[in-house]
């Protein structure tokens, strides 16, 4: 929350690039300024005005970590814009391959009969004597908190923790999103 839709924007960018820089990356969060006039903002890993991922390693091997949303700017009655997500997109990629091995997306307004919040991925799937890939499915997850994509990274991925209260860090993080969620 801030009193303007950039103000919002870079107090957002400022906490989750702390918490990045104490968990899995020193890699940082950039807004894109927005149009004249517009409501929009997006935020994304950038570097020279492009978006760009953040390299992990993980137990597996290197992994590209990529973290971008769009936020629209909601006006409040106390002269503060609060910001509401209009979509998102994480990915995981192994370090040499095109596709993501995990893609976790929403948007509000999605072609088809999808679900908004879902799961893709290149990850092989077997379903009875048919084959195919998670790319083919929208796995449904309901809203996923960059947190827990952190968290994901550092207890199933085994990606080193930066500081040793990374879970601290993860659950504070959550719980301020949530309580601003309610005001």
């Amino acid at each position: 929350m801030g009193p303007s839709l950039w103000r919002a924007t870079l107090q957002l960018c400022e906490h989750l690039n702390q918490v990045l820089a104490t968990t899995v990356t020193q890699t940082r969060l950039v807004p894109v300024e927005p149009r004249a006039r517009s409501t929009r903002i997006q935020v994304s890993f950038r570097q020279g005005g492009q978006p760009i991922e953040a390299l992990l390693a993980a137990r597996f091997g290197p992994l590209r970590l990529y973290l971008g949303q769009v936020c629209d700017g909601v006006p409040l009655s106390d002269r503060q814009v609060q910001l509401r997500t209009i979509s998102y997109k994480y990915t995981l990629t192994a370090e040499d391959e095109p596709e993501p091995l995990f893609r976790w997306e929403y948007g509000r307004q999605l072609p088809g009969l999808y679900c908004r919040h879902h799961l893709q991925g290149a990850v092989p799937l077997q379903i009875g004597r048919y084959a195919l890939s998670l790319n083919d499915l929208h796995l449904p997850t309901g809203y996923v908190a960059i947190e827990d994509v952190l968290r994901f990274c550092v207890a199933d991925l085994g990606v080193r923790p930066r500081s040793d209260g990374w879970d601290q860090i993860l659950r504070d993080s959550h719980e301020r999103f949530k309580s601003e969620l309610d005001q």
